[in-house]
């Protein structure tokens, strides 16, 4: 019975590593050059796709230096425009507050009130 299971294994075993073998299509000694070859195109090609890749990768940080940088003068940008707005609409508010007296001498430059005459 042990023997059996033993060579049931064994058996699977070899039945696997043929179904392997077959599946990756292991080069044979007449294929070698050629998929060396291929393997040595292989590489050429992936060292020219890592100079790429690093070039790439330095221009992606560069770009986000520069965004970030976008980013803050946009911030700054932002906060100037708010104030702008605040100061003119005091400047409006001011003027809506005046009289119709002191909006002519605004105006026109031209003081209504008295000197001070005695």
């Amino acid at each position: 019975m042990k023997s059996n299971n033993i060579f049931t294994s064994i058996l699977l075993f070899v039945c696997f590593a043929l179904y392997v073998a077959i599946e990756l299509k292991l080069p044979c000694k007449e294929g070698e050059k050629e998929c060396g070859a291929k393997t040595k195109r292989l590489e050429v090609v992936n060292d020219s796709l890592r100079k790429n890749n690093k070039a790439l990768e330095k221009k992606y940080q560069e770009l986000e230096l520069k965004a970030d940088s976008l980013q803050e003068t946009l911030s700054i940008t932002k906060k100037t425009i708010v104030q702008l707005k605040n100061k003119q609409h005091e400047k409006v508010n001011a003027i809506d507050a005046l009289t119709n007296d002191e909006l002519f001498g605004f105006f026109s430059k031209f003081n209504t009130e008295s000197t001070g005459t005695k």
